[in-house]
């Protein structure tokens, strides 16, 4: 018997337990080759909340099912049709997945503890989702998932979103993740050995005792990375932003960097934000940190290095930064107001407004521009520069070089661009 909405298309469908034990048994008899034995079918079906611990569902199409809040463990689904399902907080603690289509899927929070994976399509799919007659996208979600030694060997995740996901113990080996995001997720004891992680982002992840051998980490982000604490050998790095040594920190640096990886990580929650008053941090090389939100009130950054940082919305009230290094770097929403910045290098620097995000994590809609006011930019490279919503009134651009920068909606008329190159610009 096969069961298919019934409820015109992306609805989902209200099953009966005992239409469902009819299916099931019929999957059973056609995985047999019995006669009677019918493939099941669970199109866009609602499952929310059901029990199929220990169940053989192999090879059934199960496209856009809702699994959502339901005991799965031990269930068998290789080589099943699970394109666009939603597992949100599921219990697959040794299920099977292995082969199975699961592009698109959505596993935020779910438990995954030993689950296998290997050779399974985790991409982000195009689901037609009807909602309000129009299609919607459905994406690969992993955020926040218990992945503790589950296997993604040979499996593809790309662009798969693995944010703050429990990945102690997992094996990738072998797997590709191009683009996927693994920000904040706990890598620890895990096996990347020979997978692809080319421009994967991996900012302020855990990584001790893990292996990265032999991986392709090209263009990857790895701010906020303990590198000393895994293995990469062979591993591939052309382009991958990540600070060589923090043991050259100085030790209030060190220290306080542990506790803001936690605050970034848990949107506040725990840990503790990076806020330092009066530091002598002469010369320091911060390249490839993730110091978002930190406050450093009163300090000495002349000539100090932050290529290649995330410090958007972060604070420098009466710094000095003479000098300074800031190319590449994603400075939105941060504020320089009244800092010392001359001859600073800001080539390529993002410093565009940025929308806020509330506790959940969710967009509010609201801008809060990058904040320049009254800083001191004399002489300072500023070529091709991301400025669009910035505040600069008061500030001393005298000298600057601001080739190719994108200053819509500023109100650079407002600074002193005295003796300032402005060629091939966008004002509007």
């Amino acid at each position: 018997m096969s069961i298919a909405p019934t409820s015109g298309p992306g609805d989902g469908a209200d099953l009966s337990l005992e239409d469902l034990a009819q299916a099931i048994r019929a999957h059973r008899l056609y995985l047999s080759a019995r006669p009677n034995g019918l493939r099941l079918q669970l199109k866009a079906a609602d499952l929310t909340g059901f029990d199929l611990s220990g169940l053989v569902l192999s090879d059934a199409i199960l496209t856009g099912a809702n699994f959502r809040r339901s005991v799965l463990q031990r269930c068998n689904f290789d080589g099943a049709d699970l394109f666009g399902a939603s597992f949100v907080s599921a219990d697959l603690r040794e299920a099977s997945l292995v082969g199975a289509d699961m592009r698109g899927a959505n596993f935020t929070k779910a438990c995954l503890r030993n689950t296998l994976f290997e050779r399974a399509d985790l991409r982000p799919g195009q689901l037609v989702l009807w909602k309000d007659r129009r299609k919607a996208k459905q994406e690969a979600e992993l955020r926040e998932a218990v992945l503790v030694n589950a296997n993604f060997t040979d499996a593809d995740l790309t662009n798969a979103n693995l944010t703050r996901a429990n990945l102690e113990g997992a094996d990738f080996s072998n797997a590709a993740l191009f683009g996927a995001n693994l920000s904040g997720a706990d890598l620890r004891g895990a096996d990347f050995s020979m997978a692809k992680l080319k421009g994967a982002i991996l900012n302020n992840a855990a990584v001790a005792g893990a292996t990265f051998q032999g991986c392709d980490l090209r263009d990857a982000e790895l701010r906020n990375v303990a590198m000393a604490t895994a293995d990469w050998a062979e591993a591939r790095m052309t382009g991958a932003i990540y600070h060589r040594d923090q043991s050259d920190f100085p030790p209030e640096i060190r220290e306080g960097l542990e506790g803001h990886v936690r605050w970034i990580n848990s949107n506040g929650k725990q840990g503790k934000r990076f806020d330092v008053s009066d530091g002598a941090f002469i010369g320091t090389d911060f390249d490839g940190c993730d110091l978002s939100g930190a406050i450093f009130r009163n300090c000495d950054f002349t000539r100090a290095s932050f290529r290649d940082c995330k410090l958007q919305i972060a604070q420098f009230p009466g710094c000095r930064m003479r000098e300074a290094c800031f190319e590449n770097s994603e400075l939105s929403g941060a504020s320089f107001e009244g800092c010392d910045l001359t001859r600073a290098m800001m080539r390529n620097a993002v410093m565009r407004a940025i929308e806020l995000l509330a506790a959940s994590g969710q967009p509010t809609g609201r801008m809060w521009p990058t904040n320049l006011r009254n800083a001191q930019l004399a002489d300072s490279d500023i070529r091709g520069a991301d400025l669009r919503g910035a505040r600069l009134a008061g500030a001393d651009l005298t000298n600057c070089n601001l080739s190719g920068a994108d200053l819509r909606d500023t109100d650079i008329e407002k600074a002193n661009t005295t003796g300032t190159t402005l060629v091939h610009c966008r004002l509007k």
